[in-house]
This record gives structure tokens, C-alpha cells and sequence, in this order.
């Protein structure tokens, strides 16, 4: 699991506080046994994840809309793919009707919710550093 470091701010803002806390958020998740007894606690730990990711995603793309973020239209769309996969996630986690035991759902969650975060983080947030370093004094204010 990907352990956060200073080079991964993006904005010393509130961008990077919940990028922290979605990966944490994660991280938590990953750390819960695959117990059937747990699938409460995973599920509710899933929609914490949703919920947050979705206020963030929001919020990143009025940062980027008001800096005139070049990548703007393609970020939304990434973040409206996550979301689905994340409802995919959780569905699967969550139902309890199917063939495969809450372990097997959850150990394949295990696997795809760190590779969800990494990979839109590198490959879609990052790039946003650059963008957000030549304004000075920027910095995004939480919205809670």
C-alpha cells in the first residue's frame, strides 16, 4: 500500500488532504480481515470512500475550472469512470446473494482499490502540480 510523501502535495491545500485521507481511507479497508463478520465495517468504510471521493472530485474540478486547467474535460471524465468502478466495488463487496464469499470480493477490492487511487492520482492529479505551482499563493480551501 502506497505510504504518503511530501512529494506527492499537490497544493498544500486541501487537495492533499484528501488525497491523505483517501488513501488512509484505503488503507483501512485493505487492513480488515475477510471475515464475514466484517463485511459492515468494509461496506461502511466503501461508502466513507465514495462520499469523500466524490466531494473531492467536485472540488478538484472547480480548482482546475478556475485556473483553466488545459485537462480539465479529460480529468472529469476519469473521475466519473471512478466513481462507476468504485459503485462496482462496493456492489460486489456488498452482495451477499452471490457465489463467491465476502473474502474473495474483498481480496479482489484489495487489490483494485490501491491501483483506483495510484493510478488516477499519477497519472491524472499530479500533472495539476505544475499547473497549480505558477499561481502563486494558491492554495484550496477545504470544503467539508
Amino acid at each position: 500500500m502506497l505510504e504518503w510523501r511530501d512529494t506527492m502535495s499537490i497544493d498544500r491545500g486541501a487537495l492533499d488532504d484528501d488525497h491523505h485521507r483517501l488513501n488512509e481511507l484505503i488503507r483501512h479497508f485493505v487492513a480488515l480481515p475477510g471475515e464475514e463478520e466484517q463485511r459492515p465495517r468494509a461496506i461502511a468504510l466503501l461508502e466513507r470512500l465514495r462520499a469523500l471521493a466524490f466531494r473531492h472530485f467536485e472540488q478538484e474540478e472547480r480548482v482546475q475550472a478556475a485556473i483553466r486547467y488545459p485537462l480539465l474535460a479529460d480529468h472529469r471524465s476519469q473521475h466519473r469512470r471512478l466513481v462507476l468502478l468504485l459503485d462496482d466495488i462496493i456492489a460486489q463487496v456488498d452482495e451477499r446473494e452471490s457465489a463467491f464469499a465476502f473474502g474473495y470480493a474483498k481480496e479482489k477490492a484489495d487489490h483494485l482499490l490501491p491501483f483506483w487511487f495510484l493510478d488516477h492520482f499519477t497519472r491524472g492529479d499530479l500533472p495539476l502540480k505544475t499547473h497549480l505551482a505558477k499561481i502563486p499563493g494558491l492554495v484550496c480551501a477545504p470544503v467539508r
